[in-house]
């Protein structure tokens, strides 16, 4: 059976009662060696048991420990340490600390040394810290029990070395002065003795130290303080028993330019210096573990590491989309070490998050992580086995800040309430309104649980920004002891909150949330206002303007014979209206109603006369739909770009977004109507007698969708490869054919005009669409002596 994450371990007492403050994690060196820190810092023996002991900070005791108390002197006198903010150096340097002064049992340190490692005894090792944003080179430090001021970093570094008369009478003048010292200054306050100099943060002193001149006034403090810098570890490196520690921000740091110049600096001493990282990519979970919990039960943690396993085999079988990773083996080990956490969820902290420079790596995590779990612990759900990403809870108004303002995210605030958790009774997020029937019905709120994953991948800028679906799967899905999510379930979700979220995207590849809101989700809400009513007026109006007459007549929308003209002019072209009729591509056989229409003209609906006179278009079942959609589309356009109100609210590049959002869907309703009229039926001499001799024929495709701005031409030029129409481009008629198929039988003579008309009426001839050609065919009946031509006014 199963067990949960709340019968598996137990979190530290602090966390639970919400004890573990910002302020736990905001560890400071100076509050440490003034012994003003809180007791989860300065009492020695609390510090390491909530340490986990890194490979980083392992190395550093090392190295340390083996040159101060001589047992190993060709150890490196310069290490830096290098990391972003909240990535562990105060920590390192705070267990240094504890562990050079001599006053823990070496019982407290076996986790963090070896067993031939020397540790020294109380008093034998001087130690000294400066924090760089201590320091004031403008009003100084003010040390009261002494009644002294220290101005720069050297004269806090001699005060602490020593006191009142080591600084007076080595320091004083080249303090007040912000005049640089040379190696002799230690060598007159430090001797022979072991001494540990840390300097923490320095970079940010720099920042500060460019605008306070020497007394001099031909330099800066910035440039003696970096000239100190390389005294001191001059003299360090010429010494066997001192030690000079530093810590550097990584290069994305506020104070990265700072940094660039001590990295500069520091080449000099390559050769004697040492750079660590407190804490590698990889123990970041076993750190957090370790500092939130006080017992986890990894004898039975490999069922769940198991019932994972399988759970993911599951369902790559049914073809979801779940990360290759999923099925590694060294993944489940990772499920393993990060336990009680998913490794996404440490993952996308680590990875994304932490790359925000207010987040603060490892701090930032716990301090997320401490909140995640006493929100659980005090409303347990019975099928947690681990703690996803879904689990950092967004509905904490705290939460929520510290993942946004905090982070210099603000207006990322109003993406999750929208979207995600609306902090309003009754308005409810986007992500509520997609859980609400899945809820009703027994289901998890699958949404929210997205949303919420992908809220922490679109934090961070950059390409880095967003989260693929398969890798949200895998965040996101969750077995049972039998089963487990449905992946379906979770993928239509998915597509659920993605149509109705504001500020979600999707690019193809990835999901993301950005900051302002998608313009196709605002154009798909305000469409979803443009009723079909509405739609099909303005496809109406539209088709009136896309088939114009010339050489056809169009007219539109005949439901009676008598609403379509039975006469010997131009051709009609009947389109007939897509509600009143559509048919499918199988429907060959002219509908009903165009064969009453063809058949049958006026209000008595006697037989037409002109039955080879008249066309019509039909609309395509399959294409309706979507010819109303664009419509609704472009109203919804025209609605926003012609409201100034409404486009105030946008950005310039918005607007000018949305105008060619509205362009392209004109022109979309424009070809989609084309598309839906597709079907023509003509009158043919082979045409089947019971279906009004009308043939069925496909606008063919490089026709549908045609931007011509007279579609009656593309209708031309379909029936003149039928060869049912004659152009003025066309041969004449051969005069004998026109006999034959024009005049009736035993009919002696015919007028002109008659033979005009007899176009209008016989299916077996083609429309003539000049009269021209006409008058060429009875030119050569005359000819070839098929008749003669008399005017009747001159007999």
């Amino acid at each position: 059976m199963m067990r949960t994450i709340f019968e598996l371990t137990d979190p530290r007492d602090e966390v639970l009662s919400g004890e573990l403050s910002e302020d736990l994690f905001a560890a400071r060196l100076k509050d440490v060696i003034d012994g003003n820190a809180d007791p989860v810092y300065q009492d020695a023996t609390r510090f390491f048991a909530n340490t986990y002991p890194t490979a980083g900070l392992r190395t550093l005791l090392r190295e340390v420990l083996g040159r101060l108390t001589g047992s190993q002197p060709a150890n490196n006198p310069i290490i830096r340490l290098e990391t972003s903010f909240g990535g562990g150096k105060t920590h390192n340097l705070i267990a240094l600390y504890h562990a050079l002064r001599g006053a823990l049992p070496r019982s407290a340190l076996t986790a963090y040394l070896e067993p031939d490692w020397v540790v020294p005894a109380p008093g034998d090792v001087d130690i000294v810290g400066v924090v760089g944003s201590d320091l004031d080179p403008a009003n100084g430090v003010y040390h009261e029990t002494d009644d002294i001021r220290t101005y720069t970093l050297w004269g806090e570094l001699a005060y602490q070395l020593g006191g009142r008369k080591g600084y007076l009478k080595h320091a004083e003048k080249s303090d007040v002065e912000r005049a640089a010292p040379g190696t002799g200054l230690f060598e007159q306050i430090i001797g022979d003795r072991p001494t540990l100099i840390m300097i923490d943060e320095i970079a940010r002193h720099l920042r500060a130290a460019a605008a306070v001149e020497t007394a001099s006034r031909q330099s800066d403090l910035a440039s003696q303080t970096v000239a100190f810098l390389m005294s001191l570890m001059e003299y360090a490196a010429s010494q066997t028993r001192v030690v000079l520690v530093l810590t550097l921000a990584g290069q994305d740091d506020a104070f990265s330019a700072e940094t660039a110049t001590l990295r500069e600096t520091l080449r000099v001493s390559a050769r004697q210096e040492r750079v660590l990282t407190p804490s590698a990519e990889n123990e970041i979970s076993a750190i957090v573990v370790h500092r939130l919990f006080k017992r986890v039960d990894h004898d039975a943690v490999q069922q769940i590491v198991d019932r994972y396993g399988a759970y993911y085999q599951e369902v790559r079988a049914q073809n979801a989309p779940i990360h290759d990773r999923a099925l590694r083996a060294d993944y489940l080990q990772e499920v393993a070490t990060a336990y009680p956490f998913h490794p996404e969820l440490i993952r996308v902290l680590n990875l994304k998050v932490a790359t925000i420079p207010n987040f603060q790596r490892t701090r930032g995590a716990l301090r997320l992580l401490a909140a995640a779990v006493r929100r659980l612990w005090r409303h347990p759900d019975s099928n947690t086995w681990l703690i996803h990403p879904h689990h950092i809870d967004l509905g904490q108004q705290q939460i929520v800040e510290d993942l946004t303002s905090r982070l210099d995210r603000a207006k990322f605030k109003q993406v999750c309430e929208a979207d995600i958790v609306s902090p309003q009774l009754g308005i409810p997020a986007h992500a509520a309104e997609v859980d609400e029937p899945l809820v009703a019905g027994g289901k998890l709120p699958y949404a929210r649980r997205l949303g919420t994953t992908i809220f922490l991948h679109s934090l961070t800028h950059g390409i880095a920004s967003g989260v693929e679906a398969p890798e949200l799967m895998l965040a996101t899905l969750t077995p049972a002891e039998f089963g487990g999510d449905d992946p379906a379930i979770v993928q239509r979700s998915l597509e659920r909150l993605y149509a109705r979220a504001w500020f979600l995207e999707f690019d193809g590849f990835r999901y993301r949330f950005k900051t302002e809101p998608s313009l196709n989700k605002i154009v798909e809400d305000e469409t979803g206002s443009i009723s079909v009513t509405g739609a099909k007026s303005e496809i109406d109006t539209r088709i009136r303007t896309i088939w114009r007459a010339g050489y056809l007549k169009p007219q539109f929308f005949p439901v009676m014979p008598n609403d379509l003209d039975d006469d010997a002019g131009k051709p009609k072209l009947a389109i007939i209206h897509y509600d009143a009729l559509k048919i499918g591509a199988a429907a060959t056989e002219p509908p009903e109603l165009v064969q009453r229409l063809a058949q049958h003209a006026g209000i008595a609906e006697s037989f037409r006369t002109y039955a080879n006179n008249v066309l019509f278009l039909v609309a395509d079942s399959d294409q309706v739909e979507q010819m109303v959609n664009e419509a609704r589309r472009y109203l919804a356009l025209e609605r926003i770009t012609t409201s100034a109100e409404r486009m105030r609210e946008f950005a310039d590049d918005q607007q000018k977004k949305l105008r060619e959002m509205r362009q392209a869907a004109e022109l979309n309703v424009r070809v989609a109507i084309t598309k839906t009229y597709r079907y023509l039926f003509y009158p043919a001499a082979d045409g089947p007698k019971e279906a009004a001799f009308l043939r069925r024929e496909t606008v063919p495709p490089q026709g549908q969708g045609d931007t011509n701005p007279d579609q009656v031409n593309v209708i031309v030029r379909l029936l003149h490869n039928l060869e049912k129409v004659r152009t003025s481009d066309d041969n004449p008629l051969p005069a004998a054919y026109v006999k034959g198929k024009a005049w009736d039988r035993n009919q002696v003579d015919m007028s002109t005009e008659d033979l005009r008309k007899a176009f209008a009426r016989k299916v077996g001839l083609p429309l003539l669409l000049d009269v021209n050609q006409l008058q060429r065919t009875i030119e050569n009946g005359v000819k070839t002596r098929q008749w003669i031509y008399y005017n009747t006014r001159d007999e």
